[in-house]
């Protein structure tokens, strides 16, 4: 049986770059969905918190990297959080934005 790292072997950058996109994409979906579930809250819920119908909460947790830092601020903050962005620099520093 090949292991993943045999499977990724035989795959072109561009393949790897793509399946690294949609990794991406699904982390940030997963996220989002734990998020609002952590708070034991509904899409109807969120939906309403954010002054939204239901289906649109379920369009902003299946965006993944499509999702605009101005809807994902406005869904965090529903939540009653803080959106923050980290950025990690080439030296090693990390610098944290509030947004």
């Amino acid at each position: 049986m090949k292991t993943l790292s045999d499977l990724k072997a035989g795959l072109s950058p561009e393949s790897l770059a793509r399946i690294d996109e949609k990794v991406s994409e699904m982390r940030l979906e997963s996220q989002l969905y734990k998020l609002r579930e952590a708070l034991d809250r509904t899409q109807r819920e969120q939906a309403a918190a954010m002054g939204i119908a239901q289906p649109s909460v379920v369009a902003i947790e299946s965006r993944g990297e499509d999702l605009k830092i101005a809807t994902l601020k406005r869904y965090v903050e529903a939540l009653s959080g803080t959106l923050t962005i980290g950025v990690n620099m080439p030296g090693g520093e990390h610098v944290d934005f509030t947004l």
